[in-house]
């Protein structure tokens, strides 16, 4: 079974990332993330490829090249089209091995600051597990089991704190929020980088960003609960976090009282969000509420990976959310 994180490539040469712990039968829910093409930067086995930068240029290439790759639900890669599936944990493996350039040199070095979890647990994803990397790319780098990925960030806060791991650069914090906030700004760069740096889920090696992120196990992922939503529209609501436990899954969850009395969750589809709030805190968010036939609410942030106009902001704040 593939899990988020992983990639797959189709028969044309398209890179699609799985996006869900969840599919059909026949085809697994997957965003296109690259396809080959002549004014391509990256090149693989000699053929050049071009990276998708939003959404809409996913849906609108597949659109007009590979129809069969998307329709109303969103896309996806039925499962006779796959050439070959990439697993991040096998490509750490590979790398650990034998690393050809200074970037997985890179991967080895962050791999070994997280030596106390079992290496079967950690995994590289992104464009290093492609092989579609360059020298400016992120480290990607997997951690399999909540409790593992919360192990890791402990990790991090303790190398940042003492100095013997980098903290981002500010320079580099404004990139991240460029990227993160291409067009509405809604939170401002000043409320971004309170969210970001109590996360613990960030460094820097040797002036290379890495993230550390979650997979849930498979034993975890069979305990979530199915339900059918109706949809209600764009919609800002309040509450407090009562349980932010799958915070940097994806979708991240966050169960939540709301300002009404409710109990329902937020479910955030874009890493932005990813860990943004901490138990017991007060949030502000804005996304497309969708409730149960119980009345059970869940409001939906980032219905498209760049969550334009939609938000989450912690309104009571604290620092140091790893514990």
């Amino acid at each position: 079974m593939l899990r988020i994180r992983d990639f797959i490539e189709t028969r044309e040469g398209l890179i699609f990332a799985v996006v869900s712990y969840f599919h059909p039968r026949d085809k697994y829910h997957a965003y296109l993330r690259y396809y080959p093409s002549l004014s391509g930067d990256r090149t693989k086995d000699g053929v050049k490829y071009a990276k998708i930068s939003s959404t809409m240029e996913s849906a609108g290439y597949l659109k007009d090249n590979y129809p069969l790759y998307i329709d109303s639900r969103g896309q996806h890669v039925p499962m006779e089209r796959i050439r070959h599936d990439y697993c991040p944990e096998v490509r750490l493996r590979e790398i650990l091995s034998k690393p050809v350039d200074k970037l997985e040199q890179k991967v080895g070095e962050v791999s070994a600051l997280f030596s106390t979890i079992p290496e079967e647990k950690r995994g590289v994803t992104g464009s290093i597990l492609v092989n579609l990397h360059d020298s400016r790319s992120d480290i990607d780098f997997v951690v399999y089991g909540t409790k593992n990925h919360l192990k890791a960030r402990n990790i991090l806060r303790e190398l940042i704190d003492s100095g013997d791991v980098e903290e981002l650069t500010d320079e580099q914090w404004r990139r991240i929020y460029l990227k993160r906030y291409s067009g509405e700004k809604t939170l401002s760069y000043a409320e971004f980088l309170w969210h970001e740096r109590r996360k613990y889920h960030r460094g820097s090696m040797k002036g290379t960003i890495f993230d550390i992120l979650l997979v849930r196990d498979v034993e975890e992922v069979f305990k979530e609960e199915k339900k059918n939503f109706q949809d209600f529209g764009i919609t800002t609501m309040k509450g407090r976090i009562i349980d932010a436990s799958q915070a940097f899954d994806s979708p991240s969850v966050y169960k939540v009282r709301f300002e009404d009395g409710s109990l329902g969750e937020i479910y955030s589809y874009t890493h932005t969000y990813a860990g943004q709030a901490f138990d017991g805190e007060d949030v502000e968010a804005c996304g497309i509420l969708k409730t149960t036939a119980n009345n059970e609410p869940r409001l939906v942030v980032g219905t498209t990976r760049e969550a334009e106009g939609e938000y989450i902001k912690v309104l009571t704040k604290r620092m140091g959310g790893v514990r």
